[in-house]
């Protein structure tokens, strides 16, 4: 029994299987599951790619410009923001057609959710909402200086600041209400927990096994996490500059910002 639990020990401790690595293009960055695929802008190749999750093969590249970085659905579309021309470009994921309109500095986010398309303008320190019929700028919220992240939970919208920001801000989508918060669980809206690891942490996702997949940028690495017991499990090299965690399709794939990959785990894990 004690040999039993061994093992069980060390295979929840193995780094997860790398299934493929698909080259996507310079700099990929941002990436979604949508329309039975895995979208991924590629920032200084300037393109959206599109992997055939079957084949573990880009099928179609979008043309863009360089500066694309993160990308969303909604409305049946995909939505990239491009960060060098100040835009949030609308594309169809059938034709390839693209329109695009200019949202503010530096744009950094982009979310569908609550009937509109919501892009952070990092520069600019403003929450944009863009109607994603008429692709108009609906308003321009000030919203703080360097906002960052973007998610939609608990009937809100929940930005994310960069630099040396210690709270992030809760945004009512009907009355555009702003709550300032110290780090947060979305219903009680307090702190729960820190942690602390790592040097330069990108954007995560939840695996199926329950742990969270954190890049290291700097590092080249993917931390796994353990929330309920808040701590860290282990580590692994997930490509140059890994930035971004997404699970699709049953797997797990991170995208290799400073080169022009993107990683395909299959998970394991406690």
């Amino acid at each position: 029994m004690a040999k039993l639990a061994l093992i069980g020990i060390a295979a929840a401790l193995a780094a997860p299987h790398v299934l493929a690595r698909v080259h996507t293009g310079a700099a990929p960055g941002g990436a979604v599951s949508a329309f039975g695929a895995v979208w991924v802008a590629n920032d200084t190749a300037g393109t959206l790619a599109r992997i055939d999750p079957r084949t573990n093969r880009v099928t179609r590249r979008v043309r863009l410009r360089p500066g694309v970085f993160s990308v969303a659905r909604g409305f049946g579309a995909l939505w990239v923001v491009n960060y060098k021309r100040n835009a949030l470009t609308r594309v169809d994921p059938r034709s390839g057609r693209v329109r695009s309109v200019q949202v503010g500095a530096v744009p950094f986010d982009v979310l569908a959710a609550h009937g509109r398309v919501w892009v952070t303008a990092w520069a600019a320190g403003r929450l944009v909402e863009v109607d994603p019929r008429s692709l108009k700028v609906v308003r321009r919220i000030r919203i703080g200086p360097r906002p960052t992240g973007l998610h939609a939970a608990g009937g809100a919208l929940w930005v994310g600041f960069g630099r040396s920001a210690t709270a992030i801000a809760r945004v009512e989508p009907a009355t555009r209400k702003i709550e300032r918060i110290v780090h947060v669980d979305p219903a009680k809206r307090r702190v729960v927990g820190t942690l602390s690891f790592g040097r330069t942490l990108a954007q995560g996702s939840l695996a199926p096994d329950g742990t969270l997949w954190i890049p290291d940028k700097e590092q080249n690495l993917v931390y796994r996490v353990d929330p309920a017991k808040a701590r860290v499990v282990d580590s692994f090299p997930a490509g140059p500059g890994a930035f971004f965690a997404l699970r699709a399709h049953g797997s797990m794939w991170v995208t290799s910002y400073a080169g022009d990959e993107v990683w395909r785990f299959r998970p394991s894990g406690p």
